[in-house]
């Protein structure tokens, strides 16, 4: 029911004009306001789910199409033509009024139907419609005409006089509210904004707008751009100017007059429904508005409509049959939230919502009747639905660097080689998984300690000050931070140096703001890294092997093995050109191969004809590793072995009982039962039967269950049962039991 995402919201476009301003102008004026922000923003949307108006001159990605989109739903605009807005033509006056008076019948504002005359002498040649718009506006008290006498209905509306005009015409309508708390409307209008920084109001509500253009203004005009910005219904025509005196466009003003219809009572025909919060991080408490209108706009009053949830766990399972005593049956987790709710004097009914951390939780508004036969909603039916969805939030700090992470210790960084380093501090929730928030503010404490330069000199360890400015994450919860090592001297020895990184913050906002000098927090919230800065030669000092998990067999139960090892120094650079290394693949005649070590500090072999046996390793070693003089290198480190384990690929057209996986390999989409091997993708059907009963699921959900997330090797695999494979084709898996960390 609601199909569109189309259009571009003012609130969201002036706001990334500000992110923008340095490159808008060259010379930026002061604005009127320090950090101003819209403190009155509708809370809901009454241009949601309108359908595309089709002019052929405003494309879908124009910045004004989805409010030109929404005053042509609403019968505000008829355009220039029958396929044509003329977006960037001028307003007449005449046009102006035709358009306020009939945004003014769908907010709620009684207007005279016969008008008395206002006395405008040079309106008598316009259509009766026009007419009598002019003068409707005039007994509001919108327009005063350009004198006593003239209304001067060919002259383009001024961007200064349009919002005259609408903040005028804003103060008779009446707002959308649920009628039991006034002091917190979903809609306000210009009288309505007000500087409570020094009040016993929201603090917060500063009253501004980011426009340094309108100080010459009449007061009434400043105060009616100031406010509509405040609102969100007036943008400018860049980040910092208005432009009072210019022509407002035919595209403008559909922003302005959509913004006043968010504010209203206005809203779509038939049942509609949305959220005051649809995302967030951790729990979301929200207002669910169901609304329900006549094909002409006008309230439903008194009329019956079901409201019901999915639940905080069931929002992705979908939808059940309810029952005739609002009950519920399998597979859906959902309720109802009552089933006598009749909407209210202005066509309205209000739920409180919620969405538990990390999880989503779908509200539906329906017209069944749950006490007759046709009580069994489903998703075909008619009914409007809207979905709360939660991100689990931050509690935690994960710091990572750019030191090679095959350095000693992870943070040993070679004085002569590296100049910086970067750190990259990731917001985290509770399972340790990525939370993409922006604004959380870390600060940071840096200590250097220097070594004892060899003549008994121990200096103490010293804080680095001006402590580095906070860090705040970006939009992928991220904040990076570098640091500069000790200068190099190439050709002698440096004095090695240690500096410590404490990185703080109040991730979960439990604790205060973060102080790394105190620790205050949670010690998951205060993450110390070390880099040790060393001038020393580099040695051969670690050893990776490679291979693969696992290896087909071939009909003469033969596999094929490629094993590689790299060499290492301190640093965590590649080493050895020259060097070489035993590298052992199975058992029996040649097995063993000596490998020279490449200038890529990499040695490595390719077995074929390796006998093997199902659902058993083939043993993969390197040892005996020598110089380029054939030596022994007695230093050399111990290479740990990285066995292969042998499978076949499962019979195509099979089915097998419910057993347990022997290893999951979710990079390549596949997994093994005692050596078969069963290759899946999400054209398959994949079935959760772990608790309450059997319900289909995603690929992701599927190896989640399978145990991709789970670090190290699950105490209890997960069982599968392949109800039927095909490998080309679609496969059905049923899951018994999830695997356990």
């Amino acid at each position: 029911m609601f199909a569109t995402l189309s259009r571009f919201r003012r609130q969201i476009a002036v706001l990334t004009a500000l992110a923008m301003v340095a490159s808008v102008l060259v010379a930026v004026p002061a604005v009127a306001a320090d950090d101003p922000k819209m403190d009155y923003p509708a809370t809901f949307d009454a241009c949601m789910g309108v359908p595309a108006s089709d002019f052929e001159d405003v494309p879908a990605n124009h910045a004004n199409a989805g409010d030109i989109d929404c005053i042509a739903y609403y019968n505000i605009t008829r355009g220039t033509s029958m396929t044509t807005y003329s977006p960037l033509m001028s307003v007449t006056r005449e046009h102006m009024a035709l358009f306020l008076t009939r945004l003014a019948g769908l907010v709620g504002i009684d207007m005279a139907s016969d008008p008395d005359d206002a006395g405008f002498t040079d309106i008598g040649e316009l259509s009766a419609e026009s007419q009598t718009a002019i003068n409707q506006l005039a007994d509001l008290g919108v327009t005063q005409g350009t004198s006593t006498t003239t209304y001067s209905p060919d002259d383009s509306v001024k961007r200064g006089h349009m919002a005259l005009f609408i903040a005028r015409l804003m103060d008779e309508m009446a707002v959308m509210d649920d009628g039991d708390d006034s002091t917190d409307p979903f809609g306000y209008t210009p009288s309505d904004v007000k500087d409570t920084e020094d009040d016993a109001g929201d603090p917060d509500k500063v009253v501004g707008s980011p426009f340094g253009d309108i100080d010459s203004q009449t007061k009434e005009a400043y105060d009616a751009i100031t406010n509509l910005w405040e609102l969100g219904v007036a943008s400018g025509v860049n980040a910092t100017h208005y432009n009072p005196a210019a022509n407002i466009t035919r595209a403008d003003m559909a922003g302005f007059m959509a913004g006043v219809l968010d504010h209203s009572n206005a809203r779509p025909a038939g049942v509609t429904i949305q959220a005051s919060k649809t995302s967030g991080f951790d729990a979301i408490d929200a207002t669910v508005a169901v609304s329900y209108r006549d094909d002409s706009f006008a309230p439903m009053v008194d009329v019956s409509i079901k409201t019901f949830f999915s639940g905080n766990d069931g929002a992705d399972e979908g939808v059940g049959e309810f029952t005739e005593d609002g009950g519920c049956e399998m597979p859906a987790d959902c309720a109802w939230t009552n089933d006598e709710s009749l909407s209210d004097d202005s066509g309205n009914l209000y739920v409180e919502g919620g969405a538990a951390n990390g999880t989503k939780n779908t509200y539906y508004a329906w017209m069944g009747d749950a006490d007759a036969d046709d009580n069994d909603f489903n998703v075909d039916k008619d009914h409007a639905s809207v979905t709360l969805s939660s991100t689990r939030d931050a509690v935690n700090l994960k710091v990572t660097s750019d030191i090679s992470t095959n350095s000693t210790g992870d943070n040993t960084v070679d004085i002569d080689a590296t100049s910086s380093v970067t750190h990259t501090v990731q917001l985290v929730d509770e399972n340790g998984d990525p939370v993409a928030k922006s604004g959380v503010e870390i600060s940071v404490m840096w200590v250097q300690d220097v070594a004892d330069d060899g003549t008994g000199n121990d200096p103490a360890a010293v804080t680095v000050y001006p402590a580095p400015a906070p860090l705040e994450t970006d939009d992928d919860g991220q904040a990076t931070f570098t640091t500069s090592g000790p200068k190099s001297n190439k050709g002698s020895t440096d004095v090695a140096r240690t500096d410590t990184l404490t990185f703080t913050s109040d991730v979960d906002g439990a604790n205060g703001v973060g102080n790394p000098a105190t620790t205050v927090g949670d010690p998951a919230e205060n993450v110390a890294k070390t880099i040790e800065w060393v001038d020393t030669d580099p040695v051969l000092t670690a050893g990776e092997g490679s291979a693969p998990d696992y290896a087909v067999m071939n009909t003469a139960d033969e596999v094929s093995v490629r094993a590689s090892v790299t060499f290492y120094d301190q640093y965590g650079n590649t080493i050895g050109k020259g060097n070489s290394v035993l590298i052992t693949i199975g058992a029996g005649d040649n097995s063993t191969s000596r490998r020279t070590v490449s200038s890529r500090g990499v040695a490595s072999w390719r077995r074929t004809g390796v006998d093997a046996t199902i659902n058993e390793n083939v043993p993969v070693t390197y040892t005996e590793i020598q110089d380029s003089d054939d030596e022994v290198i007695t230093t050399a480190p111990t290479v740990d072995p990285t066995p292969v384990v042998a499978v076949r690929h499962a019979p195509d057209d099979s089915s097998a009982l419910a057993a347990n996986i022997t290893a999951l390999y979710a990079d390549d989409d596949r997994f093994h039962i005692a050596g078969l091997l069963y290759t899946y993708d999400s054209d398959d059907v994949f079935i959760d039967d772990t608790d309450n009963g059997a319900m289909v699921v995603d690929m992701a959900k599927f190896e989640t269950l399978l145990g991709a997330k789970i670090t190290g090797t699950p105490t209890t695999p997960a069982e599968v049962q392949v109800v039927s494979y095909d490998d080309d084709g679609s496969s059905i898996f049923r899951v018994g039991t999830a695997a356990a960390p």
